[in-house]
């Protein structure tokens, strides 16, 4: 089996809240990285994504509760910040914010119904900082999605799955592992712990 990616990791800093109507409106640059770590010859694997955008609070709003912040290329992006973030009146211009997503996805197989061991699906996590410091953010959550193999071409060496939802999608398999026909009708189980993490420090 394929060893899937996750949708692509669009840490913009909507992370923080809702995006103003202004014309401070341009995607941030960031960085990403991607490591992968699979068994010879096993369906399935470990993907790790990060991704990370660094920029500068260039103005504030105070009575709307916004900042817009800018990167080494100039982009601008004008934010609001959620009640999560209480040390907002700690922000001044001229704070660097850095922002990352770190997105480990494990997938295997398993025969139908049978039970995880460990399940932690839907359980999260939200820390901020102590009242009176710079705002901060960290989230940490789990969740599990689950499809069934319902085709497989060993000529092509793909595998279609089928999710909860009923749409299918066809992936290649990586070229190590052997396409085997009592793969059919097993459960692919997709578990994704992710980390978004929002710091702000004096410049």
């Amino acid at each position: 089996m394929p060893v899937i990616r996750n949708l692509p990791l669009l840490v913009s800093i909507a992370l923080l809240g809702a995006c103003a109507s202004q014309s401070d409106n341009q995607q941030l640059t960031s960085t990403v990285s991607q490591s992968a770590v699979a068994a010879k010859g096993v369906p399935g694997g470990i993907l790790i994504e990060e991704e990370t955008v660094k920029a500068t609070v260039v103005a504030l709003d105070r009575s709307k509760r916004t900042f817009t912040l800018q990167d080494v290329q100039g982009n601008r992006r004008t934010v609001q910040a959620p009640p999560e973030m209480r040390n907002y009146p700690q922000l001044a211009v001229g704070d660097q914010l850095t922002a990352t997503k770190k997105v480990e996805s494990a997938i295997y197989l398993r025969e139908p119904g049978e039970a995880d061991q460990e399940s932690r699906d839907g359980a999260a996590m939200v820390l901020t900082p102590p009242e009176g410091s710079k705002p901060g953010l960290l989230v940490a959550s789990t969740n599990t999605t689950i499809a069934v193999v319902k085709a497989i071409d060993a000529s092509a060496h793909t595998a279609t799955l089928q999710f909860a939802d009923g749409s299918s999608r066809t992936y290649k398999v990586r070229p190590d592992v052997q396409i085997k026909p009592e793969y059919l009708n097993r459960e692919v189980v997709i578990r994704q712990d992710s980390e978004i993490s929002v710091s702000v420090e004096d410049q």
